[in-house]
């Protein structure tokens, strides 16, 4: 037997909990929904005696903010709801970028999401199902594993980058056919990635 993909055994463990829905989706006939996930931006190295949890944002992941919102105002780019990891980091990115972004919007912090996997990840996203546009502000390796397992289809140059690697500060815009609480292995298309990236 041939090696499977990560994304497949990611996504077993998804489905542990979750059977797929098999209906067959007629195309155009379910409302749309986007799933924004973002890697927090860079942050300091820890210092002696200091946590993981507790590294802020340094220079470079403030700057990067300031991309991220022009990019996502010239794309009309703006979340209905926010999930985040309790982390110094996630919460300076998330609660920055609503800054920059000159919103008002709410915000839920998911404990899980700091130390979870993928499954972890698909959870916190699936039980906010009122949620059209929710940005999930998160960590490596869980979020791009969740983004490859989500990913069925999308801009080429975009899974390109995505099979790459998931940078600090980017974004994937992942694009679905129904509600989030629907989200299948492979069911979303990758409208974008990563939006924050200067040559993207």
């Amino acid at each position: 037997m041939g090696e499977q993909p990560i994304a497949a055994y990611i996504y077993a463990g998804i489905l542990a909990e979750k059977p797929v829905n098999c209906r067959k989706k007629q195309p155009g006939t379910l409302p749309m929904s986007r799933l924004l996930l973002l890697r927090h931006a860079k942050a300091i190295w820890p210092k002696p005696g200091m946590k993981d949890f507790d590294r802020p944002l340094d220079r470079e992941g403030q700057s990067s903010l300031d991309r991220l919102a022009q990019a996502m105002k010239a794309s009309s780019l703006y979340p209905d709801l926010v999930v985040l990891s309790g982390s110094c980091r996630t919460r300076e990115t998330a609660f920055g970028l609503i800054e920059r972004l000159e919103i008002e919007v709410p915000t839920v912090i998911d404990d899980t999401i700091y130390s979870g996997s993928a499954a972890d990840y698909m959870k916190a996203v699936t039980k906010h199902r009122d949620a059209q546009r929710l940005m999930l502000v998160g960590h490596n390796p869980s979020m791009e594993d969740l983004a490859l397992a989500l990913c069925g289809n999308g801009m080429k140059d975009g899974l390109l980058k995505l099979r790459a690697g998931f940078p600090t500060a980017a974004l994937a815009t992942i694009v679905f056919e129904g509600p989030l609480s629907e989200l299948e292995h492979g069911s979303g298309y990758l409208e974008s990635f990563p939006l924050s990236r200067k040559n993207s």
